[in-house]
């Protein structure tokens, strides 16, 4: 999958897990489905990448080719959880392999420069 095409578009979020009932993929899952205007709000693209499961982009299902490719591109072991925050630029932002609340992603983001521009903007 070329992640290119998301550059200066979308903040891409990375979740990468054995399956959905890891406990800190479903924490974030949950988050997510709870959050998911302030996840729009951000311009992130949520990716589900599983072992023993279909994996997502957003609700679109991907092909294990790619799953594997971003797994791959990545370097994360397929029996590990992991959190990578890529940002509009293209740079990783964020990688973490242990629980992490969706709040502390989002005042990661609202700290970038980017960001504040759009909430600037909005507001005016």
């Amino acid at each position: 999958m070329d992640l290119t095409q998301f550059q200066w578009k979308n903040r891409l979020l990375f979740l990468f897990a054995p399956d959905s009932s890891h406990p800190s993929f479903h924490h974030l899952q949950n988050q997510i489905i709870d959050q998911k205007s302030e996840v729009e709000d951000r311009d992130l693209v949520v990716f589900s990448v599983l072992v023993q499961e279909p994996s997502q982009m957003n609700t679109t299902a991907i092909d294990l080719r790619e799953a594997d490719s971003i797994r791959d591109r990545f370097a994360i072991p397929p029996h590990a959880f992991s959190l990578i925050l890529i940002g509009k630029d293209g740079g990783i932002k964020l990688k973490r392999n242990d629980r992490v609340d969706l709040a502390e992603v989002f005042e990661l983001i609202d700290s970038m420069p980017m960001r504040k521009n759009e909430m600037q903007q909005q507001n005016q």
